[in-house]
């Protein structure tokens, strides 16, 4: 799997411009690490806009903000539901 999404990525001529504006209708959260040394972390300014959603949420982690930042990325997640959570019965 690793191997397959590098080769995919390294595919691409400009890395991720090419890949077009996602089209979601649902709410969202996008969560970028501020260490990531594959993207810099201006690059995550880009894709909330994109998604609607509010600005990225910046985590003291490299590229895999859900596993190195669990606690915060489950409370994060948790108030985003409650935020969008309807009336209930």
């Amino acid at each position: 799997m690793k191997d397959s999404v590098l080769a995919l990525y390294r595919s691409a001529v400009t890395m991720g411009e090419e890949w077009g504006p996602a089209r979601v209708t649902a709410p969202c959260l996008v969560f970028w690490g501020t260490l990531d040394p594959a993207w810099r972390v201006e690059s995550g300014e880009k894709p909330p806009a994109s998604l609607g959603a509010p600005e990225a949420m910046r985590l003291d982690c490299d590229h895999w903000p859900l596993l190195q930042e669990p606690a915060a990325v489950t409370a994060a997640i948790e108030t985003h539901w409650q935020s969008q959570a309807g009336p209930v019965g």
